[in-house]
């Protein structure tokens, strides 16, 4: 004979492990989820320091730039911002490049040295003379572009670069249209 608690517990066969089965199924989800979200984070990461390597290595260039630039006494001086490569081979053993960095190819049309000459002026609020010698702001374009070791692909798809185009000031004595 079957009694009252007998039946309830007939209607409730398999109840408990549907719901352990999907409890399980839920954590299973959630433990996909949170790999998926740090496979993501790593490589949002590896794209950034790509971009920040590549940052870097136009900032040397733009560097070595400014330094012809500060050195230069003629105006008629061709500079040219010649390619090169930064760091060690041995620190970037797993790369297939190194970070570098060059002429900026995108303004090759105007700038293909990476540095041109564009004129003299006044020092803005300063009038710079000594004795008949009057003094003026040499101005230069420096345009660099740096690239990531190994040409690291971006988030884009393209490689990892960065481009960085400053004016440099230089004082030099007279000029061509100054006395």
């Amino acid at each position: 004979m079957m009694t009252l608690d007998s039946r309830k517990h007939r209607h409730q066969r398999g109840a408990a492990m549907f719901v352990a089965v999907l409890v399980l199924m839920m954590m299973g989800a959630l433990g996909l989820a949170a790999l998926d979200t740090s496979s993501q984070d790593r490589n949002i990461a590896g794209y950034q320091n790509r971009s920040q390597s590549a940052f870097n290595a136009a900032e040397a260039g733009v560097a070595q730039a400014r330094q012809q630039v500060l050195n230069v006494q003629d105006r008629n001086a061709v500079l040219v911002l010649l390619p090169q490569n930064l760091g060690d081979a041995a620190l970037y053993d797993r790369e297939n490049a190194l970070p570098a960095y060059g002429p900026d190819p995108t303004a090759a049309a105007t700038f293909p040295n990476g540095i041109a000459y564009l004129g003299d002026g006044p020092a803005p609020g300063v009038k710079a003379n000594l004795g008949s010698t009057q003094f003026l702001n040499s101005l230069w374009q420096i345009n660099v572009q740096g690239t990531s070791a190994q040409n690291g692909i971006g988030i884009d798809g393209r490689p990892s670069t960065a481009r960085i185009e400053i004016i440099e000031a230089k004082m030099m004595t007279g000029g061509p249209g100054y006395n």
